[in-house]
C-alpha cells in the first residue's frame, strides 16, 4: 500500500468519509476474489474430463414363467431356457410315450398268452373226443362185414372217419405249433434272464469287466465247483448271479485257508533256535508258538492273521 500523503494524513475524517474510505479499500479486494473464483472454475471445468460415450446397447428383457413365478431375464438366456425346457418336455414326453408302449406290449403279450393257453385247453378236449370217438368207431364197426352187406353204409362210416382222423391229425399240429411258440418264448425269457444276471455280476463285480481276468475266474470257479462235487451239466446251468458270488466267494475263502496252511507247514519245518545258556525265554517266541498251536488246530483265517502277525 502506498504511503499516505501529507494533505490526506492532516485531514480529517467524518463518518462519510470513512465509509467511502472503506469501501475504496474493500471493493478492489471483492473484484479480485470474484475473479480469482472465475479463473479456478474455468480451470476446473477445462481440468475436468468429459464423459465417456458408451456404445452398449441396452439388454433387452423378457418375462417368463418359472414353477408359476414371473421371472425377468435377458431375452438370449430366456431364449436358450426356454430351448432347453422344449428339449426336457420331448424327453419326458418320449419317455413317457415309451413306457405306455411296453406297457401295453406287455398286456397284449399276456392276452396273446391266456388265449393261447385256452385254445390249447380247447385242443386238448377235442384231441380226447376225438380219439374215443374213432376207438369207439373200431370197435363197432365190422367193416368187412359193412362192406359186403351194406357197401354205401361202409363208404359212410369210412367217409365219418376220415374226417375224424383228419381233425385229428390236425389237432396234433396245432398243439405242436402251440408248443413251438412255448418252446420260444421261454427261450427268450430265459437270455433276457441271463443278461440282467450278468448286469448284476458286472455291478457287484466291475474287475470282471477285464474279459480275460474274467474267463480266468469262471474256469477257476468251475474246476472249484466240479472239485466239490458239482456235475458239469448243474455247473453249466447256473443262471443266477447270487449262485455264482456265493460259490466264488468260498472259492475265494478256500483259497486263503490253503495257503495258511501252506504257510504254517513251512513255518513249522524251520528250526528250533537254541537258547544260549543264561539268555532266559524269548516272550516274542513264545507268543508265536502259540499262535501256530492255534492255527494248527483251528485253521480259521483269524488264527492265520495272528500268525502272520508275529513274524512281522
Amino acid at each position: 500500500m502506498d504511503n499516505p500523503s501529507p494533505e490526506s494524513s492532516t485531514t480529517p475524517l467524518n463518518l462519510d468519509g470513512a465509509a467511502a474510505a472503506f469501501a475504496d479499500i474493500l471493493e478492489p479486494k471483492a473484484a479480485e476474489a470474484t475473479e480469482e473464483a472465475q479463473q479456478t472454475e474455468a480451470a476446473a471445468t477445462q481440468e475436468q474430463p468429459a464423459p465417456e460415450a458408451t456404445d452398449a446397447p441396452d439388454v433387452e428383457m423378457v418375462e417368463i414363467d418359472v414353477d408359476g413365478y414371473k421371472v425377468a431375464l435377458p431375452k438370449d438366456k430366456a431364449e436358450k431356457l426356454e430351448a432347453e425346457r422344449l428339449m426336457q418336455a420331448d424327453y419326458t414326453k418320449k419317455t413317457m410315450a415309451a413306457a405306455e408302449e411296453r406297457k401295453a406290449a406287455q398286456a397284449q403279450s399276456q392276452q396273446a398268452l391266456q388265449e393261447r393257453q385256452a385254445y390249447a385247453q380247447n385242443l386238448s378236449r377235442m384231441q380226447a373226443q376225438l380219439e374215443g370217438a374213432l376207438a369207439e368207431q373200431n370197435q363197432s364197426v365190422n367193416w368187412q362185414q359193412l362192406l359186403e352187406t351194406d357197401p354205401q353204409q361202409y363208404l359212410q362210416q369210412k367217409h365219418l372217419w376220415e374226417q375224424r382222423q383228419a381233425a385229428l391229425q390236425q389237432t396234433y399240429a396245432q398243439q405242436q405249433h402251440l408248443a413251438s411258440i412255448h418252446q420260444a418264448e421261454q427261450h427268450q425269457r430265459f437270455q433276457s434272464h441271463l443278461q440282467a444276471q450278468q448286469q448284476e455280476l458286472l455291478a457287484k463285480l466291475p474287475e470282471w469287466k477285464d474279459e480275460s481276468k474274467a474267463k480266468a475266474e469262471k474256469v477257476a470257479l468251475r474246476e472249484y465247483l466240479l472239485s466239490q462235487g458239482y456235475d458239469a451239466q448243474s455247473v453249466s446251468n447256473v443262471a443266477d448271479a447270487k449262485a455264482v458270488l456265493l460259490a466264488r466267494k468260498a472259492m475265494l475263502y478256500d483259497q486263503m485257508i490253503s495257503k495258511a496252511q501252506v504257510a504254517t507247514k513251512k513255518v513249522a519245518t524251520l528250526p528250533s533256535k537254541v537258547e544260549r545258556p543264561g539268555s532266559g525265554a524269548n516272550p516274542s517266541l513264545d507268543k508265536r508258538s502259540g499262535a501256530f498251536q492255534r492255527l494248527s488246530k483251528s485253521g480259521s483265517v483269524d488264527d492265520a492273521a495272528a500268525v502272520f502277525a508275529t513274524l512281522l
